[in-house]
């Protein structure tokens, strides 16, 4: 973005203290949000679309240090769904964005959702919900995935969905390279989460053996019941959902090849589940998000009319009641002097795939047990009982042992 030129003040400007006041507000309100949907959405060192403006920022707020450790800023980026989704605060999407201080590489890993927590008797994705009960929302999500990990999080971030379709909008869609064509015959319908689908409730009394085939608990019980006098549930059946609840949901389909995305696509492609070809499992889903991670990095890099006071505006906008972050103003500016330097971005995903690099004739990081273990749901849990697998794997990524190409399956590289 050479032709950006520097924000300066001309001779009457500078005489005039309310004038320069008020330059030094908009820059203080508008950076450091405009660096925050950098971060969330291009890992916090890629927005350079307002360099430039360097030397005039600079001489407002100078002197800060990102915090780090072992050399490393490690950031955890975090996505929800928002509004009247079903679970709004279940985070659909977990990140952690290590950055090297002194090679200038990212390292970005992905947690899946369906990790199982033996310390919280739940999934990963239930962390941030149940840290905003007791009003620490991001600072139990960093010290639960930093333990995950065996990393330090220094800082976090979280945006719901709302906030990620405009912003894709606001910057007129992205371009994505479609892996695998794949049909979604289950995609969720906004605001029809709770819709009955023609179906009444009516209470009645289950024995153990129809209550273990319906994956509810004995005795009475108030179920759904569909025109045919069916029990209509998809807690024992996954495809009793599109059964009994066809209304629910709507069927999404990619084809192979270059795409052009706007917000409501790309959010259902990095949010759909149940993808034919391959594309249901989770770490499939963590594979699309990185897709799109790159896609929209791409998009702002080349995007001039981010220089646009307009165009940033509506970014701020769109974005400003979106996001939570722990993230302050001098921070920020910080991050934004590291985006002339980025190297290269390692993406792992945590998954159950077979990994180099592990020891004591330990093939993978996760495994998934049966279901009815875990009261009928799918979920992941770690080779041992204190996720030191993970952390050595993470550690051996970071210095270097294990390599992109090494990681059979798992990560891929960026420029």
């Amino acid at each position: 973005m050479d032709n950006l030129r520097p924000l300066r003040l001309g001779k009457s400007e500078k005489d005039n203290p309310l004038k320069v006041r008020r330059v030094r507000q908009a820059i203080k309100k508008l950076l450091p949000v405009l660096i925050v949907v950098g971060i969330l959405i291009s890992l916090a060192i890629f927005l350079t679309t307002l360099s430039g403006t360097n030397s005039y920022v600079s001489s407002i707020i100078s002197g800060t240090a990102l915090k780090s450790t072992d050399g490393r800023v490690n950031i955890l980026l975090l996505g929800i769904a928002g509004g009247t989704h079903e679970g709004p605060t279940l985070t659909d999407t977990i990140m952690v964005a290590s950055y090297n201080l002194k090679t200038d590489q990212v390292y970005l890993f992905s947690i899946p959702r369906d990790l199982w927590l033996p310390s919280f008797k739940s999934k990963v994705n239930a962390v941030y919900e149940i840290g905003l009960s007791q009003n620490n929302g991001l600072g139990l999500s960093k010290t639960v995935m930093g333990n995950i990990l065996g990393l330090p999080i220094h800082y976090s971030l979280r945006v719901d969905f709302r906030g990620f379709v405009q912003a894709i909008d606001t910057i007129d869609g992205i371009d994505v390279a479609v892996e695998k064509s794949f049909d979604d015959y289950l995609y969720p319908i906004q605001g029809k989460e709770d819709d009955l689908c023609g179906n009444s409730e009516k209470e009645m009394e289950f024995s153990e053996e129809e209550a273990k085939k319906l994956n509810i608990d004995p005795g009475k019980r108030k179920v759904l019941i569909n025109p045919e006098g069916q029990i209509a549930t998809d807690a024992a059946e996954e495809d009793k959902g599109i059964k009994y609840f066809s209304c629910r949901y709507e069927h999404i389909s990619f084809s192979q090849g270059k795409m052009h995305m706007n917000g409501a696509v790309a959010l259902a492609f990095v949010r759909s589940r149940h993808g034919t070809n391959g594309e249901a499992s989770d770490f499939a889903r963590s594979k699309r998000q990185q897709k799109v991670i790159e896609a929209v990095r791409s998009r702002l890099l080349s995007l001039e009319t981010l220089s646009s006071p307009q165009k940033v505006s509506d970014l701020v906008k769109t974005l400003g009641k979106s996001i939570d972050t722990d993230i302050s103003i001098k921070d920020a500016l910080e991050f934004y002097k590291l985006s002339r330097k980025i190297g290269k971005i390692h993406s792992f995903i945590l998954d159950a795939s077979p990994k180099s690099g592990l020891s004591d004739n330990v093939t993978s990081l996760l495994i998934n047990p049966p279901r009815d273990e875990y009261g009928g749901a799918y979920v992941l849990i770690s080779q041992d009982d204190d996720f030191s697998i993970i952390q050595g794997y993470v550690k051996k990524i970071l210095e270097g042992q294990i390599t992109e190409y090494e990681a059979t399956g798992a990560a891929r590289t960026g420029n």
